[in-house]
C-alpha cells in the first residue's frame, strides 16, 4: 500500500518533516508536457507536491524520446496530457491533478491557475501567444512564476515574483516587428551570457524559421532540478530567491555556472547587441535534416561513404544508383584546377578511401562491396561499379562509428607521447605490405617543423597555387559542405581576418606582401612550423612499392583511411602534411609545376630536407605524411554534400 510518509521520506533532512507535510497540499501548475514540462512534473512529484495542474494538447512522438520524460516506444501516438497525468498517480497515487488537455487559453487560463501556488513554465519554445497570456495572468494574479530553459547541455532559470520585474518588462517582446524577432529576445533573455553557442557543433540545426532547435537529455534534466528548487524555496519561504532582472546559467559542459544581471532587461545596451548577433544566425533559412529511412541499401553505404577525406574537401566523385544494390561512382581528377593533384594521383587517393569506407559501412548490415572497374573509365575520370552483397562471414568493422567523426585538426595538439598500444592498434589498422615511420622525439619534431615550414613557402610563393587557395576557404563559416571553414584553420579571429584580406587580393599583390612584407612568414609560423612541434608524433605511411599505377594510390588512399579512422577511435587529432609528399613527386617526375625559379629551388632544399629525414626509407615509397596528437574533437570542420548534390549528372562538366 502507498504511504505518503514513507515514499517521500528521503527528502527529510533537507527539508523539514512539517515542510514535507506542507509540500503535500501546495499546487503547481505546469503548461506544457513535453521537454521540459515533463520532467517537471516528475521531478516535482518526487518531491512530494500533492496537486497539480497540467495541460498540453501535444501527443508524443519518436523525435521526442531524446529529452521528454513521457517519451516511449509504449507512449507514442498517446497524449502527452494523459501519459504525464499517469506517471505523476504512479509516483503519488494520492496527488489531485486537474488536467487541461486541450492546453491553456484565454477560456480556461483562470481556471488552469485556480488555487496555484507556483506556475512553472514548460510550453514549447515557439508556443509565444499561449506564453505571453500564461505569464500576463499569472501577474495579474500575483502567482510567482518559474521558468527554466534546457541551453545545450545546462540550463538557464529566471523567477519572476509578485512585485519584481515582469516578464513583459525584462523580454521587451513589444518592441518586436515579428514572431522570429521575439523568440530572439526570449531567447537572449533566457539565456543573457549565451556561452552555449561556443560548442553547437552544427549552427544550421538552430532555425527560427522552420521552428527547430536542438536539444540534449541533460538540459531538461538540470531543467528540472533548477526549477524544482526554486518552488521548493518559493513554497517554504526559504532560501535566497533571485528574480529578475538577475538569473542564473549553469552549463555542465563548460563545467560553469553565473548568476546573470540584465538592469532593463532586453533594453540593457548588451541584450540589444547580442540580440543582432543571435538574429543573424537563427533567423536564416536552413536544409531540413534527412534521415535515411527512405533510402536504398546502396545509398546508406554512399551516404557514409561519402565521409572519407579529399583534398581541401573537393569530394571528387559523383554517385549513379543503379539499383537498390548497386551504384556506380564516377570520379574526377582536379589537375587541370589544382596544382597539388599531379596527374590526379590525389584524387586517386581519395577514390581508394572512398571504396574503403563504403566497405567499412556495407559491414553494418552484414554485406560486401565487389568492385569493378567500368569499361567508361579513364584516367581522369576513374569509373567504378559497386555492387551491394550479402555475406554471412562479414563481420561488424568498428571503424564505423567513427566514419563521420574523422576530421582534420589543424590547431596546437598535446605533446604527450604516444602509447605502446595505441601505436600497435594504428599499425595493426593497415594493410599487409603498408607500414609506419614514426617521428616522435622533440629533435625529429624540429626536423620536420622546418620541413613543413619550408614546403608551406613552397606553397604560397607560387602564382600556380594562389587562385586554388583563394577558393578553398568558407570565410565566416564553422562548418562547411564543399570548402575548409576559416574557423577549422587552427588560427585566432585576428590571424583569420588578415588571411582573408591577403587572398583577397590578386597575385601581384600577394605576391609583394609575401616577398617585401614578410606577409606570409607569421600565418607559416602558426599554422605550419608550431603545429609540427605541438603534436605526439609525426608518421609518414609506407607503402611496398611505389605508387605508379591508379590501383596503387587506391590501396594508398584505402591504407590511409583506416589508420585515419583509427586516430579518431583512439581520441587522437590527426592533420595531414601532405605537401612535401606532392612536391616531392613532381621533382622525382621531372614535371614543372611553377614559373617561380626561387620557389623550384626551395622545393629542391625541402626535398634534400626530406630525403635526409626519410633516411634508410626510400621517398618515392612514401605515400603519406602527417601528425597525430592528444587532442579533443574539433568544433569546427569540414562536411559533406547530401547524395542529392553528389548525384552523377551525364554529359555535366564537373
Amino acid at each position: 500500500m502507498f504511504n505518503y510518509n514513507r515514499a517521500f521520506s528521503r527528502n527529510i533532512g533537507w527539508v523539514s518533516k512539517e515542510e514535507q507535510r506542507l509540500l503535500k497540499y501546495k499546487k503547481v501548475a505546469i503548461a506544457g508536457c513535453g521537454g521540459v514540462g515533463s520532467e517537471h512534473v516528475v521531478t516535482l512529484s518526487r518531491l512530494g507536491i500533492g496537486r497539480f495542474s497540467i495541460s498540453d494538447f501535444d501527443e508524443f512522438e519518436v523525435h521526442n524520446f531524446n529529452r521528454q520524460a513521457g517519451a516511449f516506444m509504449s507512449t507514442i501516438d498517446k497524449p502527452k496530457n494523459q501519459v504525464m497525468h499517469d506517471i505523476c498517480l504512479d509516483i503519488n497515487p494520492n496527488a489531485h491533478i486537474d488536467d487541461f488537455p486541450e492546453g491553456v487559453n484565454e477560456s480556461n487560463v483562470d481556471e488552469f491557475l485556480k488555487d496555484v501556488d507556483v506556475y512553472v513554465d514548460g510550453l514549447d519554445f515557439f508556443a509565444m501567444n499561449a506564453r505571453l497570456m500564461v505569464f500576463k495572468r499569472c501577474e495579474e494574479l500575483g502567482i510567482p512564476v518559474v521558468t527554466a530553459a534546457p541551453m545545450a547541455m545546462g540550463a538557464s532559470l529566471l523567477c519572476f515574483m509578485p512585485g519584481s520585474m515582469s516578464f513583459s518588462e525584462y523580454f521587451d517582446l513589444d518592441s518586436c516587428q515579428t514572431e522570429e524577432e521575439k523568440l530572439v529576445k526570449l531567447t537572449i533573455g533566457l539565456s543573457p551570457t549565451m556561452m552555449q553557442r561556443h560548442y553547437l557543433i552544427d549552427p544550421t540545426t538552430t532555425d527560427f524559421i522552420n521552428k527547430k532547435v536542438p536539444s540534449t537529455p541533460m538540459g531538461v534534466k538540470f531543467c528540472g532540478g533548477l526549477a524544482g528548487t526554486y518552488v521548493l524555496k518559493i513554497l517554504l519561504n526559504r532560501g535566497d530567491v533571485r528574480t529578475a532582472p538577475h538569473g542564473l546559467h549553469f552549463d555542465g559542459y563548460l563545467n560553469t555556472v553565473k548568476k546573470t544581471w540584465r538592469p532593463w532587461g532586453n533594453k540593457n545596451p548588451l541584450q540589444k547587441f547580442m540580440f543582432n548577433q543571435v538574429k543573424k544566425i537563427v533567423l536564416t533559412p536552413q536544409a531540413p535534416l534527412t534521415f535515411d529511412d527512405d533510402m536504398t541499401p546502396i545509398q546508406k553505404v554512399m551516404d557514409g561513404a561519402k565521409w572519407a577525406p579529399s583534398g581541401d574537401n573537393e569530394q571528387c566523385w559523383s554517385f549513379e544508383f543503379t539499383s537498390d544494390m548497386t551504384c556506380t561512382v564516377h570520379g574526377r581528377d582536379t589537375r587541370h584546377s589544382c596544382v597539388y593533384d599531379l596527374q590526379g594521383n590525389a584524387s586517386k587517393f581519395a577514390i581508394g578511401a572512398l571504396i574503403e569506407t563504403a566497405k567499412i559501412c556495407a559491414s553494418e548490415s552484414g554485406h560486401k562491396i565487389e568492385v569493378e572497374q567500368a569499361e567508361t573509365s579513364s584516367d581522369e575520370n576513374p569509373t567504378y561499379k559497386l555492387s551491394l552483397v550479402a555475406d554471412k562471414t562479414v563481420e561488424f568493422d568498428e571503424l564505423i562509428p567513427h566514419v563521420r567523426t574523422r576530421c582534420v585538426q589543424r590547431k596546437w595538439m598535446g605533446t604527450k607521447a604516444l602509447t605502446d598500444i595505441q601505436k600497435n592498434e594504428l599499425i595493426n589498422a593497415l594493410p599487409e605490405g603498408f607500414s609506419i615511420v614514426w617521428f616522435e622525439p622533440l629533435k625529429l619534431r624540429y626536423q620536420v617543423a622546418k620541413l613543413i615550414y619550408g614546403n608551406a613557402y613552397t606553397r604560397v610563393s607560387m602564382k600556380e597555387a594562389h587562385s586554388h587557395h583563394q577558393k578553398i576557404i568558407d570565410w565566416g563559416k564553422q562548418h562547411s559542405t564543399d570548402k575548409i571553414p576559416d574557423k577549422a584553420l587552427g588560427v585566432g579571429p585576428m590571424m583569420r581576418a588578415m588571411m582573408k584580406s591577403a587572398l583577397s587580393k590578386d597575385w601581384p599583390q600577394f605576391e609583394f606582401m609575401g616577398k617585401y612584407l614578410a606577409g606570409t612568414v607569421v600565418p607559416r609560423f602558426i599554422m605550419d612550423f608550431m603545429t609540427s612541434i605541438k603534436c605526439s608524433a609525426h608518421f609518414a605511411l609506407v607503402a611496398p612499392e611505389e605508387c605508379i599505377a591508379e590501383t596503387d594510390y587506391m590501396k594508398a588512399g584505402a591504407a590511409l583511411q583506416r589508420f585515419w579512422l583509427t586516430t579518431d577511435k583512439l581520441g587522437l587529432g590527426f592533420q595531414p602534411e601532405y605537401t612535401q609528399i606532392i612536391f616531392s613527386e613532381y621533382l622525382r617526375r621531372n614535371v614543372k609545376f611553377t614559373d617561380n625559379l626561387a620557389t623550384i629551388k626551395n622545393a629542391r632544399e625541402m626535398e634534400s630536407l626530406y630525403v635526409e629525414l626519410m633516411g634508410d626509407i626510400p621517398v618515392n615509397r612514401v605515400c603519406y605524411f602527417g601528425r597525430v596528437g592528444q587532442s579533443s574533437r574539433p568544433s569546427s570542420r569540414s562536411i559533406r554534400k547530401s547524395l542529392e548534390d553528389l548525384k552523377y549528372i551525364p554529359n555535366k562538366a564537373e
